[in-house]
């Protein structure tokens, strides 16, 4: 699902790049789930066969035709800067766009040696026994991105795993502040002559005070030693109908709550939110608070919560990344993401409460 909503962020790209052909990317974003599943699964199948040796033309090309695609849309986001992180790792690994760029040139040269001997490839096993592997594994990832689609990831890298601390996430405290150096060009009004100069060297030298030195505004540039480390929680800023936000607020509320959350309202699943709300009402009954987050206008999705609670506005960006179910759950305590439920294996209060010594 992760490299689906990167299709998406792709495909907005293109849009803007290419508008006489809008159409068609707004056709590729409405199907960039399966495009994705389509992908990972090829790549799999493509992997798998290189191993065994079996399908050697076939392998090859598909290799060929997946690392030139890949080439093309990372080299578009390193020249352009649009796309600022390829998603290909999700939050497991993060590389710049130049950095994944390289990375597809490298694959790329591997995959011209690959056909330049490709005489050499000799399969592990007879045919059918090697067609059999690939087929099965092929089969085993379609089930397994299917499996990530009908329920939550097996293994959680974002900042709002089960575990995680959100009011941690948000804080810099002990991060990396970075190092940005400023270059001034300094031209001499009696002698024309012209100097570059750091910022620092600059104010501890006094050459400020020799009104003979002006500072040429057009020539500064600035200079990044290190990149300021963001905190890994950044856009979490929950607004109420007001436009107050009220994020710490919310995670200022002891003990328990409940968050039901919705990146895109339109392609939620309306049977998500009768399970959600069968659940919730049992919850509002016990008194934990309940809070739903959505980016969409406060009348269309408070209409879906029953009166049961009440949705605040936040960046569908932060609801993609801290839930993959649309809707889905999470349950809060003490800041801290004790549990998360993708809907459809949402289970009964009595089952929540057990387990989680909840009232």
């Amino acid at each position: 699902m992760g490299t689906g909503f990167k299709m998406e962020e792709y495909f907005e790209v293109f849009s803007q790049a290419l508008p006489f052909m809008s159409g068609v990317w707004e056709f590729f974003a409405g199907f960039a789930l399966p495009i994705a599943i389509a992908m990972i699964v090829f790549e799999i199948f493509l992997g798998v066969s290189l191993l065994l040796g079996t399908l050697p033309r076939l392998t090859l090309w598909g290799y060929a035709g997946l690392i030139g695609f890949f080439t093309i849309l990372t080299g578009y986001s390193a020249y352009t800067g649009k796309v600022t992180d390829c998603g290909c790792f999700g939050d497991f690994m993060k590389l710049k766009p130049i950095e994944t760029f390289t990375k597809d040139v490298v694959l790329s040269f591997l995959t011209v040696f690959l056909f330049a001997f490709r005489k050499y490839l000799t399969p592990l096993f007879n045919p059918k026994i090697g067609l059999s592997l690939v087929i099965a594994a092929t089969l085993w990832a379609l089930w397994f991105d299917m499996r990530n689609v009908w329920d939550l990831p097996v293994v959680d890298f974002r900042p709002y795993k089960i575990g995680a601390d959100l009011n941690k996430g948000r804080s810099t405290e002990g991060l990396d502040e970075g190092l940005i150096q400023t270059f001034y060009t300094l031209k001499n009004t009696k002698t024309a002559e012209t100097k570059e100069i750091e910022s620092m060297e600059y104010t501890s030298s006094g050459i400020w005070k020799d009104k003979n030195w002006e500072i040429d505004k057009d020539k500064t540039r600035q200079v990044t030693v290190r990149e300021p480390q963001l905190p890994k929680i950044k856009d979490l800023m929950i607004m109420d109908p007001n436009g107050v936000e009220v994020t710490d607020s919310l995670l200022a509320i002891p003990g328990f709550q409940f968050w039901v959350t919705s990146w895109n309202l339109d392609k939620s699943d309306r049977q998500g939110y009768a399970a959600i709300n069968a659940v919730m009402s049992n919850a509002k009954a016990a008194g934990v608070p309940i809070f739903g987050l959505s980016n969409a206008p406060f009348e269309q999705s408070n209409a879906l919560a029953d009166s049961l609670y009440t949705f605040y506005n936040l960046d569908p960006t932060p609801i993609k990344t801290m839930m993959r179910s649309n809707p889905g759950v999470m349950l809060i305590k003490d800041n801290v993401v004790v549990d998360k439920w993708h809907w459809n294996h949402l289970p009964t209060y009595a089952k929540m409460k057990a387990t989680h010594k909840m009232p």
